[in-house]
């Protein structure tokens, strides 16, 4: 199947498509000796399959020793177009801290390389399908710049709320839990990032966190005017929570929309859970099971070939 999960709420692309996957393997053959044997290097490659194409990607992979195993990734799209229908100006940079390589901290590199592939080939498909920015990538793309900006604890709080919870974000991470499921491992980065989004608290701000809020809420609507030209998305965008002048009833809102986001994830899981358990059952009531040659269902069709090739006539008697 072209995409394995479908996401009815996810404007960033129709879905998730197995090249993510195809790509990762083919990748994953040319860098695990680099990464088990603690070696940093860079890897250039290209994406040529039917529904994402992309040339010079550059892979930085930079490695070292410590007490814990940690991996994280960031991939730069901010100078990436299309040129003759491929992306290009992609940097993927993959941090990677290894106590110990066993087998479950090798898998989770692998996931990190998939996570950033497949935001690579959601920004391929909103370039290349000629639609404006969504809003997700927009706030994903301020985020950083942000975090070296807000002063106060709640600050980085709410932007840290904020990332988990982009649409491009969550998409990635129910195809994580899918991979992960399906190959029998427990995912539990989703469950967490559910649970933080969950608890998320409002509060009685002091004046520097109101301050750090107006920030954000600005350069939120900021970002997103500069990246998109399309007149409804910016009437809509005007008349969004982030362009609401009292801080308390922001706040109330961005908690409502953050529980509609809890019940995305838990829908997501739930559509995931059932289909691979679909794959294992075997549903008698399916009539796309049956064969399309009706003649197959007639009793004296089947009696004649019981009587030719499974049974001894002289023994049984037909009446």
């Amino acid at each position: 199947m072209k995409y394995i999960v479908r996401y009815e709420n996810f404007n960033e692309s129709k879905g998730i498509s197995d090249s993510c996957e195809k790509i990762t393997n083919s990748i994953w053959n040319d860098i695990e000796n680099d990464i088990i044997n603690s070696k940093s290097s860079k890897f250039i490659f290209d994406i040529d399959e039917s529904d994402f194409k992309c040339k010079n990607i550059i892979l930085n992979y930079n490695i070292s020793d410590g007490d814990d195993n940690i991996c994280d990734a960031r991939t730069i799209l901010k100078e990436s177009k299309i040129i003759d229908g491929y992306l290009t100006n992609v940097i993927i940079d993959i941090n990677i801290i290894s106590n110990e390589y066993d087998d479950e901290f090798i898998y989770y590199i692998k996931s990190v390389l998939l996570h950033e592939l497949l935001h690579i080939f959601q920004h391929y498909n909103i370039l290349s399908g000629n639609k404006f920015r969504p809003e997700s990538f927009s706030i994903g793309s301020i985020i950083p710049q942000l975090r070296n900006v807000v002063k106060t604890k709640y600050g980085s709080y709410i932007l840290d709320i904020l990332y988990y919870s982009l649409s491009h974000e969550l998409s990635a991470q129910i195809h994580q839990y899918y991979l992960y499921k399906i190959n029998h491992r427990y995912y539990k980065r989703i469950f967490d990032i559910r649970d933080l989004i969950d608890g998320f608290k409002t509060k009685k701000l002091e004046k520097d966190e109101e301050s750090d809020l107006v920030l954000i809420k600005k350069h939120i609507v900021g970002s997103i005017g500069y990246f998109t030209s399309n007149k409804n998305y910016k009437y809509d965008i005007e008349n969004s929570i982030w362009n609401e002048s009292d801080i308390y009833i922001f706040l109330n809102k961005f908690k409502k929309l953050l529980e509609y986001k809890v019940k995305w994830i838990n829908k997501k899981i739930n559509l995931v859970d059932n289909k691979i358990k679909d794959m294992k059952i075997i549903k008698y009531d399916e009539n796309t099971t049956l064969p399309h040659d009706w003649k197959l269902y007639d009793l004296s069709i089947r009696n004649s070939f019981i009587r030719e090739n499974l049974s001894d006539p002289s023994n049984i008697e037909f009446v």
